[in-house]
């Protein structure tokens, strides 16, 4: 007997069980219709022995014979009358075998009677009960958001819930059988329809993404599982399928996707270190910008492993920012991170903010470790160099009062006052000028220092020569900052006196200036530098060879410069102009290897 693949399974069992049942009667009555077949042949075989009885009977009463004859017939009848009584036994074994088969049959119909009766009534009680379930199962069905369905073992949708025409607008009927393959959406039929394939091939249940055709013809996103069930001997008998809009979720999914990207393009540009953690710094990711300083991998700086790419002595401040975060609900400290590139460590400016949940409730941190070391430096030399300046300024305003109180006490009247302390002011602002244009950390060297002074007198070539001026010594010999305004109102005074008296007065006059480093060996380098005036005519001279031209450039010479430098110098006229001799101290830059030059020592700091 053929089923339908959708007929339930507890009424394909009832209908098998009736089979057997009416297979057996089948048996049990053809073996009936033998038992009575053999005795009806017995009962014919019985009634012929009887007749022939009979009529031998008959023949010997009638027709008397002789002796022999009455013997032959006696014979003839007894072998008659002994079929007849064995053929009546056996008629009577028939008889009782069918007497007994009869009520074993009356018996068996009267069982199979009850037995049909009762499975019949189990069939009613299981329609009913399936007529229910299946009732409460298309309620339920009905009920829930999913699409649901059933299909046969070749794939044919036999059942399907309302969602179904909800969804697509169609009547469930237009979707059974292989209509449901039309409402999905074009792109993804053949790949649905081969994953059913594959699945009912294998026997297992598959579970795929693709899209479905709403009633406005939208295509919306949907999941769905199908699962076999099988019978008590392991057949496949049908399949159930679900499938769940997730539309809104996968669309929400490539949006979020999306702006991870964005996201990872953007912290990818940016040019701090950046991270995510859980509280007291259990660091839950990196940014590739942080395992590239660190040379961390992103498993090494999880939890507390960002710690290593600390300094030691910076690690306590790190943790005690994330204990103290907690209250203050913001995390902020400084520290040095060690730079693989360059090999040491750099100041970097650490900062987090907590993400927190609609209740308040701290999910995690973001922070960024942002590189100061730059800008440390330039806080450290801007300290330095304010510094030096309030140095400079108090020196400055101490050497112009001293200044302006020697100019006023030679000056002969208010006239010769302003033009002495005009030129004694520009001295001090071409140093306050050298000063100011230096770079950052570096020193004044002499030469430059000296050819600045003289080239406010005279036309200096590149060398530093004029035609009455010549300069001879190395280059780049760095002074002390706390020598150069006194030091150069020295040069001044000199270059001063030398213009209005001395060799640079007439033509007849020469400048020789020579300067050296001596003493470097002892570890007490001193600028040794030699002032030598020629062709001067009416040098006024005393009796003990000292000048008798005592002004304030010759003051400060032997005087201040010894006082506040510590400074070596002489100051004499000689037969025909000025020799002066200057030594003061200087950097030890012994480790320049005794070259002096500027280009080695520009960096050095005071």
């Amino acid at each position: 007997m053929n089923h339908n693949a959708s007929t339930p399974y507890s009424e394909l069992r009832l209908i098998d069980e009736n089979e057997q049942l009416r297979m057996q009667l089948e048996s049990a009555l053809e073996d009936n219709a033998r038992i009575s077949e053999d005795r009806d042949r017995l009962l014919g075989r019985t009634v012929v022995l009887a007749r022939e009885l009979q009529a031998a009977t008959r023949a010997l009463s009638s027709h008397p014979a002789g002796d022999a004859d009455r013997e032959v017939g006696g014979e003839s009848r007894s072998e008659t009358e002994e079929e007849l009584r064995v053929a009546f036994e056996e008629l009577q074994a028939l008889t009782e075998d069918l007497e007994q088969a009869n009520s074993s049959l009356q018996l068996f119909n009267t069982q199979l009677e009850e037995r049909v009766a009762a499975r019949t009534r189990e069939i009613a009680d299981a329609n009913a009960t399936l007529r229910r379930s299946e009732t409460a199962l298309q309620a339920v069905a009905n009920v829930v958001p999913d699409l649901l369905w059933r299909t046969d073992t070749i794939g044919y949708m036999n059942w399907a819930n309302r969602r179904w025409s909800d969804l697509t607008g169609r009547n469930v009927d237009e979707i059974l059988g292989a209509g449901w393959l039309s409402v999905l959406h074009e792109d993804d039929r053949e790949a649905a329809a081969a994953a059913f394939a594959r699945a009912r091939a294998e026997g297992s249940a598959f579970q795929q993404e693709h899209r479905l055709l709403d009633k406005n013809g939208r295509a919306r996103w949907f999941l769905a599982r199908i699962e076999p069930m099988h019978d008590d001997r392991g057949q496949i008998v049908q399949w159930f399928g679900a499938a769940m809009d997730m539309h809104d979720q996968r669309v929400s999914l490539e949006a979020l996707q999306q702006s991870e990207a964005r996201l990872s393009t953007l912290i990818g540009g940016m040019p701090q270190l950046v991270w995510r953690s859980a509280d007291r710094g259990r660091w839950t990711w990196s940014s590739r910008q942080w395992q590239a300083t660190t040379a961390q991998s992103l498993e090494q700086s999880l939890e507390e492993g960002w710690l290593v790419a600390f300094h030691p002595d910076d690690r306590a401040i790190a943790m005690a920012a994330w204990a103290n975060s907690a209250d203050s609900g913001k995390l902020a400290f400084e520290g040095r991170i060690f730079s693989q590139a360059e090999g040491r460590y750099r100041y970097f400016q650490t900062r987090a903010l907590p993400v927190r949940d609609e209740q308040g409730a701290v999910l995690e941190w973001l922070g960024t470790s942002t590189d100061i070391d730059d800008l440390v430096s330039l806080q450290n030399e801007q300290t330095v160099l304010v510094s030096e300046l309030q140095h400079r300024t108090r020196n400055l305003m101490a050497v112009m009062q001293a200044v302006i109180t020697k100019t006023l006490k030679s000056s002969a009247n208010f006239k010769d006052f302003t033009v002495r302390i005009g030129d004694r002011m520009q001295a001090l602002a071409r140093v306050q000028g050298l000063l100011s244009n230096r770079a950052a950390g570096t020193r004044i060297a002499f030469d430059k220092l000296l050819k600045e002074e003289l080239s406010a007198h005279a036309s200096l070539d590149d060398n530093g020569n004029a035609a009455q001026i010549t300069l001879s010594g190395q280059e780049g010999i760095l002074l002390r900052s706390s020598t150069i305004q006194t030091f150069a109102l020295a040069l001044h005074e000199l270059a001063t006196n030398a213009v209005k008296y001395g060799a640079l007065s007439s033509p007849d006059g020469h400048l020789c200036v020579n300067w050296d480093v001596v003493d470097a060996d002892k570890g007490d380098p001193r600028l040794a530098v030699h002032w030598r005036e020629t062709g001067v005519a009416n040098v006024p001279f005393e009796d003990n060879g000292a000048s008798a031209r005592f002004g304030y450039g010759r003051e400060l010479i032997e005087r201040a410069l010894p006082y506040q430098l510590g400074a070596h110098t002489t100051y004499r006229f000689r037969e025909n102009g000025l020799e002066c001799s200057i030594e003061v101290r200087v950097p030890d830059l012994s480790s320049t290897n005794g070259d002096w030059s500027r280009s080695q020592v520009s960096q050095s700091t005071h």
